[in-house]
């Protein structure tokens, strides 16, 4: 049997703005209303709010970082789960960017709120930035093939946790964007928001679930200083270059040409497209770059209109939504991770082939077989 992605759940905090409120939330000088305005973001869920997040010390943050970050992945879990039994779990997955917790990790605290069984493994995969799903994926993929059962792969960023003030006081109205590397903070505060996901790989017979076919990464360092986070003043400020959007692409090619060439794939050969909801413009570009029609990036276009850049949840968010749109039996899908390196990663998967409906000839031929087994045992 081959591994598959059976479920996929995600959670969202119950508080949203709209840009517009973000906007005027986060005090920003009404010169910059356009860059929140055209971001093509409709709103954005946060786990606190923002008038508190624009006044936290990274100590205040930082503690409530965990029980947020608990709280929201346990939902996502739970919807992921469905009902199925948590114990058939053998490994777990974690990974965040937007905050610590050095130890008991986020993971040794799920059981406060989900039935794991105590021998299950524990793995951190910290710092991947928005990329962090697709490494998440490859651990758990890798011990399921190596070990057998149920692998499970979490996500959780509190962007709003990882707020880096641009107010000189906090009780100020407004604040002064920093024009360093062309006002990288605006840029991040105009798109990030907060959600959870959760991904379980395994093996069952629903054609539904899609088997992981194939998996690749391309890391160009060159651009290593373009994308992800920094140490300053004590606390992480966000490293978001203007050049991220033409990067994108360069980077997500070649591990998407590199997986086509191995199944024997064309692009137009992919059904459906999971990309990460970076902004519209990486969108834009990563379509461009791999010639794809328009209706290709609806769905991750969807994802970036009603959550925003939820980083490396955004592609288990797209992907849960397409689970609702009318697949068919051995459609493609290309999962697209963008992240800090600069890094790729391209993650292809089918959906298996519907069990073919029992006809009257079949139900003559059970039958006979019963026969034939009724004969075998009886007693001349």
């Amino acid at each position: 049997m081959r591994e598959k992605l059976i479920s996929i759940g995600y959670a969202v905090p119950e508080l949203s703005y709209t840009q517009d409120q973000t906007f005027e939330l986060i005090g920003y000088p009404k010169s910059w209303r356009r860059m929140f305005s055209d971001s093509g973001i409709d709103k954005r869920h946060f786990c606190i709010p923002l008038t508190q997040a624009v006044k936290l010390s990274f100590q205040e943050q930082q503690d409530l970082y965990i029980p947020k970050a608990v709280d929201l992945s346990s939902q996502a879990i739970l919807k992921c789960f469905d009902g199925r039994d948590q114990k058939q779990i053998k490994r777990v997955v974690y990974g965040s960017c937007t905050g610590f917790a050095p130890g008991p990790t986020i993971p040794h605290y799920f059981d406060a709120k989900l039935d794991f069984a105590p021998n299950v493994f524990v793995a951190n995969n910290s710092g991947m930035g928005c990329e962090g799903a697709f490494p998440g994926l490859k651990i758990a993929l890798d011990h399921v093939k190596g070990n057998g059962g149920q692998a499970l792969a979490v996500n959780c960023e509190l962007s709003s946790l990882c707020y880096w003030p641009e107010r000189e006081n906090p009780d100020d109205v407004t604040c002064k964007p920093d024009p360093e590397n062309d006002f990288e903070v605006l840029r991040a505060n105009s798109v990030f928001a907060d959600a959870a996901t959760a991904a379980l790989v395994g093996y069952d017979d629903n054609w539904r679930h899609p088997y992981i076919l194939d998996m690749e990464t391309y890391t160009e360092p060159k651009y290593a200083g373009d994308l992800g986070f920094v140490w300053r003043n004590g606390r992480l400020r966000v490293k978001l270059s203007r050049r991220v959007p033409e990067l994108a692409p360069l980077v997500v090619k070649p591990a998407v040409d590199a997986v086509l060439l191995r199944q024997g794939l064309r692009v137009q050969d992919i059904t459906w497209w999971v990309i990460h909801a970076a902004g519209n413009i990486v969108i834009d570009n990563i379509g461009k770059a791999l010639n794809l029609p328009e209706e290709k990036l609806f769905l991750s276009r969807e994802t970036l209109r009603n959550f925003g850049n939820t980083s490396s949840t955004s592609v288990g968010i797209t992907g849960k939504r397409l689970m609702g749109e009318n697949i068919q039996a051995g459609d493609y899908i290309m999962m697209l991770s963008i992240g800090p390196g600069m890094s790729g990663g391209a993650t292809c998967l089918r959906f298996g082939e519907k069990p073919r409906e029992a006809t009257v000839y079949d139900v003559i031929e059970m039958e006979r077989q019963k026969i034939k087994v009724s004969w075998a045992g009886a007693t001349v």
